[in-house]
């Protein structure tokens, strides 16, 4: 009776919980088209991100990146053109890009489940039915790796744009997610983790979130070979992905 009344009170926590963000989004969608906070709303589906005027002029500017940036390019650089041209690409998931400090923050086995509950739920098929997941990390002070996990080749690989750095907490948030797969019947305890090569290194400055896309897209992508691409690309990558933000938002407003 005890254990029916506490996961009584799981559901319901999780229902309020989801009705205040479902709340939140609302609200996002009326504020004023001519503000100058105007908001680029995503497009698919469950994966409503936005973008304000700051984000893409942090973007143009060569500024620290947020995780809506990487959210918002997972959907409209990738999932997007995935459904119009599925020949071209892998059978590829998207968890979301996990928060920072997670270890650290998710402190007893209730907040870490929660934690892979709502990245999981993103997914529309069971994990097994993928070729390959994707995790964007924010791990350290201030810093965006991903983690990519091979479903059937049964391994986890870091792509990490400072692979120099020493970081600790990757392998602790890979024991947590494999401690978490298990309970959905994936027996990754024995899966390893590697770092591969090659992996593109960014110079100093605040490129590791745009590194990160494209790490995704070379990967999710069946005709492109390695990773073409190097510091040096990055002024023009930013500007690449400003523009795609901006005519994804003119789209889908004239499609409304």
């Amino acid at each position: 009776m005890r254990k029916k009344k506490e996961h009584e009170e799981e559901e319901a926590e999780r229902t309020r919980k989801e009705e205040e963000e479902d709340e939140k989004k609302r609200k996002r969608r009326q504020i004023s088209p001519s503000s100058f906070d105007l908001m680029f709303n995503g497009t698919l589906e469950g994966y409503e991100n936005f973008l304000s005027f700051k984000d893409i002029r942090d973007l143009l500017f060569a500024r620290e990146s947020e995780s809506v940036i990487i959210d918002c390019y997972v959907n409209t650089c990738l999932f997007l053109p995935r459904k119009e041209n599925p020949e071209f690409f892998l059978n590829f998931g998207y968890l979301g890009a996990a928060l920072k400090g997670y270890v650290q923050s998710c402190r007893d086995d209730k907040s870490r489940k929660q934690h892979f509950d709502y990245s999981f739920r993103k997914l529309d098929r069971a994990p097994t039915e993928f070729d390959l997941l994707f995790s964007p990390m924010h791990i350290g002070t201030n810093h965006w790796a991903l983690l990519v996990i091979y479903i059937k080749e049964k391994d986890f690989h870091v792509y990490d744009s400072l692979r120099a750095k020493d970081r600790r907490d990757i392998p602790q948030y890979v024991e947590e997610l494999k401690r978490y797969m298990k309970g959905k019947h994936i027996h990754s305890e024995n899966w390893s983790l590697r770092y591969p090569d090659p992996c593109p290194q960014q110079g100093s400055g605040d490129d590791c979130a745009i590194f990160t896309c494209k790490y995704m897209e070379c990967l999710a992508r069946r005709d492109i070979q390695a990773f073409p691409f190097s510091q040096d690309d990055m002024p023009n990558v930013r500007a690449k992905f400003s523009l795609h933000f901006i005519k994804a938002y003119f789209n889908a407003q004239e499609r409304s």
